[in-house]
């Protein structure tokens, strides 16, 4: 009988790669994209995208998530260094509000991406559906095509 947990994970960053959830994560199962409401989307002086309170909301892809992978998440995004901090917000998918596991760096100053993160940032914009509009007013200024 499998017993394996599962949780939803709301990913705006370079987790929106599917490549990149698929060696992180392989159990993740993609459920679609969602809105975190009352937040915006930056890059931090680290050079990793972030999320902070905001007017503004956040689009993001939606995936369900192994107890197994989020161990596995966990240690990418450095939550024992206190890189980023789990945090668990309402996030809307279609209208309807679900309980999602999120990454948040502490630090919120602003700052500008390397390359490589920029590229997997752009593979992960096309593995998504995230809003067009939404792309070019707020990633694009710091994730050059």
């Amino acid at each position: 009988m499998d017993e394996t947990v599962y949780s939803m994970y709301f990913a705006y960053g370079s987790n929106l790669c599917v490549r990149q959830m698929n060696k992180r994560c392989p159990d993740n199962m993609k459920i679609g994209t969602g809105v975190l409401q009352g937040y915006r989307w930056i890059i931090t002086k680290r050079g990793f995208a972030n999320v902070v309170k905001s007017i503004d909301d956040v689009w993001g892809e939606i995936y369900k998530i192994s107890s197994k992978d989020e161990d596995k998440l966990d240690i990418c995004e450095g939550v024992k260094r206190g890189s980023y901090t789990k945090e668990y917000f309402q996030i809307s998918i279609n209208g309807k509000s679900h309980k999602c596991l999120t990454y948040v760096d502490p630090i919120t100053k602003e700052g500008i991406p390397d390359a490589i993160y920029i590229s997997t940032i752009n593979e992960g914009l096309s593995d998504s559906k995230l809003p067009e509009e939404y792309v070019e007013k707020y990633l694009r200024p710091k994730i050059p095509l």
